[in-house]
């Protein structure tokens, strides 16, 4: 059996996908192949839409050979991961129910829709030679800039349709503004990532999740930042009740 590197399944187009496939799956609107590569990588999920490997959202064996060493609780594991992590354009417009759906839609516009069409990244080692003009080269091919993918497209409606499903997450994310419960658990997911207890910017770490501020020193008030993000009433309660639940959840950590 060929011994696959990550840089070789990434590349698989979706017909050799097809021909490797043990099983076939509908996921969100996505189609999941289901592929033993053997080796390293093992029994492993790969995710393509509209005829494009979305390479990033796909799992790998060797990432649960610790806790599943049994296929068929590895394959129920790929289809409940996916179907959190994959959305319909439809599902993207929909209201709310809590902050982490949020956050899983707003990744999966950033990180996943955009793999849909062929594209030219703005990331790179721009410091190599070379590089820099080389991309300049391509871009005449990419006219249209996607900032929502950080990368430019040939295709001007891809990239319009894009900007509109971000616009609508950020309406659903609106009309949650007078939710206490939304803000509350958005900004306790927050404080979690960013360690609260133990940092020493830890409001400004916290708060620079949701708009850019200003850094005001170490012993900045609160009220501060929530002027700068333009916080109402029920966000600036939010914050104190999350904050307050967050040292009651850690205290015995220490």
């Amino acid at each position: 059996m060929t011994e696959y590197t990550i840089n070789d399944i990434q590349q698989l187009e979706e017909k050799q996908a097809q021909e490797l496939a043990l099983e076939t799956l509908t996921i969100k609107g996505h189609t999941v192949y289901l592929v033993d590569f053997g080796g390293y990588f093992g029994y492993s999920a790969l995710v393509f839409a509209e005829g494009r490997h979305i390479y990033e959202a796909n799992d790998y064996e060797l990432h649960w050979k610790s806790c599943i060493h049994n296929r068929d609780e590895l394959r129920e594991r790929y289809i409940t991961g996916l179907s959190h992590k994959l959305f319909t354009e439809e599902e993207i417009a929909a209201p709310l129910a809590d902050y982490d759906e949020y956050d899983h839609k707003s990744y999966y516009l950033y990180n996943y829709y955009g793999m849909r069409r062929d594209h030219l990244s703005i990331f790179g080692n721009f410091s190599k030679p070379g590089v820099e003009e080389n991309f300049n080269r391509q871009k005449t091919n990419y006219p249209y800039y996607d900032p929502y993918a950080f990368a430019y497209y040939a295709d001007e409606a891809f990239v319009d349709h894009h900007a509109e499903l971000m616009d609508a997450l950020i309406k659903a994310r609106d009309a949650m503004k007078d939710s206490a419960e939304y803000w509350k658990g958005a900004f306790l997911h927050e404080m979690y990532n960013h360690e609260y207890g133990i940092n020493w910017q830890a409001d400004y770490d916290t708060l620079s999740a949701f708009g850019n501020i200003r850094w005001m020193g170490e012993d900045a008030s609160l009220d501060g930042y929530f002027d700068q993000l333009k916080f109402n009433d029920t966000q600036r309660k939010a914050y104190i009740a999350a904050r307050d639940q967050y040292y009651e959840e850690t205290r015995d950590w220490a």
